[in-house]
């Protein structure tokens, strides 16, 4: 009997363990990117109405404002989803998958780039709910 077979097989478990880990972590993340994009899509909607509706410039400055910091942490968004997430829908062949060898150690960056722009798109929604209560308050939508 080989004495190696043991930490063999230990090391294949651990290394199963951290794939499996690693597609669901995925999934998690893609979950949380693309209601990120859902949520800024609503808001560029509701910013769409007040721009549309009104022709004071502070207002439209205000809400261009916002729509300008929602469609760069838009892209943001994108980007990290395109380029550290894979959905089965969308993953050509050719790209490996984040939980492949080559991008395991780029996968791992995802919790703190991710944290930066959660953090980022929480303090520009918290100011855009804000604008957007306070044109609702004055009846102007």
């Amino acid at each position: 009997m080989n004495t190696m077979e043991p930490l063999k097989n230990s090391i294949a478990d651990l290394e199963m363990y951290q794939l499996e880990n690693c597609h669901s972590e995925n999934k998690r993340w893609a979950l949380a990117l693309t209601s990120y994009e859902q949520e800024i899509e609503q808001l560029m909607t509701l910013l769409d109405d007040v721009l549309e509706q009104f022709n004071h410039q502070n207002l439209r400055q205000r809400a261009f404002d916002y729509q300008q910091s929602l469609n760069r942490l838009k892209v943001w968004f994108t980007r990290l989803h395109t380029d550290l997430i894979c959905d089965r829908s969308t993953c050509v062949s050719a790209t490996p998958l984040p939980c492949g060898e080559s991008q395991f150690g780029r996968y791992k960056a995802i919790p703190s780039q991710f944290a930066g722009l959660s953090d980022e798109f929480s303090k520009t929604k918290a100011g855009c709910y804000q604008f957007l209560s306070v044109v609702v308050q004055l009846n102007l939508m």
